[in-house]
């Protein structure tokens, strides 16, 4: 390309290519620059569209590029053909014909398991786009659907919730949900041991949780002591029949459900070889030295 000169410097450079290198290293000057100032003689190049505009910049070698992208479907008889409706619709017409006739095949329709896990990838991935989901509600809304879609959604719906993981998953994650919005009722009971756990120096959310999920019995505990290992449930007199009281026999059916879960829960922890330590209503009300002094010695155990 002969011999170019730096019009700062002076420095013969052996083409243009030589000549940007030491125009970036020297005068920290760009490529697109020096093809401008060079090449172009100062002229700043102009979309061949007409709209006035500056061409994105390719290279040092290739210059310029003579559209702004799109911007060469304005000008007459450059590839926009597909601006004509008529061909635009005969354009469709024949892909149609061809998916039909066979000649193009997608990859979604080859039958084997690499394509399958592929395909319930893209439906997980599309899923869990929230953001998407969010979009598609408030465009829908007030929309109503027909007997088709209906129909079409239950069938799809249903044939979900034959895979015990999808079920396990939207248990848990319906379960954490409930957690972080503060969907799980918290009684005053356990307002009251939250502060004596921390007037013994226990530090919310980091020595001990408040609301622990454990998603595989789909179970709230009252309290986790991460560091220990150790589970904590606070049993109200009256819902969970304290024998010391007059509610040791359950009358309700709340009752007989809460005695039902906490069977559920000991005998998981013992499976799990997890410590479960319960305290009564009575008991914190009480005499909550006891309590203090009790936990303390199981805690250093």
């Amino acid at each position: 390309m002969g011999i170019f000169i730096c019009k700062i410097c002076e420095k013969e450079c052996d083409g243009i290519n030589s000549l940007r290198g030491h125009s970036i290293q020297k005068h920290n000057i760009s490529a697109e620059q020096i093809y401008v100032d060079y090449a172009l003689n100062y002229l700043e190049p102009k979309c061949e569209c007409g709209c006035g505009k500056k061409p994105p910049f390719i290279s040092i070698n290739k210059g310029f590029s003579r559209f702004i992208q799109s911007h060469h479907n304005r000008v007459v008889g450059k590839n926009n053909f597909h601006k004509d409706p008529n061909t635009h619709k005969k354009a469709i017409e024949t892909q149609k014909k061809n998916w039909k006739d066979g000649k193009y095949k997608g990859w979604w329709e080859n039958d084997n398991e690499e394509t399958r896990n592929k395909i319930e990838g893209i439906k997980e991935k599309i899923r869990n786009n929230k953001e998407r989901g969010i979009k598609i509600s408030k465009s829908l809304t007030g929309v109503p659907k027909s007997k088709e879609s209906k129909l079409k959604s239950s069938k799809t719906q249903k044939e979900r919730l034959k895979n015990p993981d999808i079920l396990k998953k939207m248990s848990e994650t319906r379960l954490k949900w409930m957690r972080e919005n503060s969907k799980v009722k918290t009684s005053k009971l356990e307002d009251v041991f939250s502060l004596i756990l921390t007037d013994i120096g226990l530090i919310k959310d980091i020595d001990f949780i408040h609301n622990h999920l454990i998603s595989s019995i789909k179970s709230f505990f009252d309290f986790y002591l991460p560091k220990k290992n150790i589970l904590i449930e606070v049993d109200g007199d009256f819902y969970h029949c304290n024998p010391d009281t007059n509610f040791k026999l359950p009358k309700y059916e709340i009752q007989k459900k809460n005695l039902s879960n906490d069977k559920r829960k000991n005998s998981w922890c013992k499976n799990h070889n997890i410590t479960l330590i319960r305290y009564w209503e009575k008991d914190i009300n009480e005499r909550p030295e006891w309590v203090i002094n009790d936990l303390k010695r199981k805690l250093l155990m």
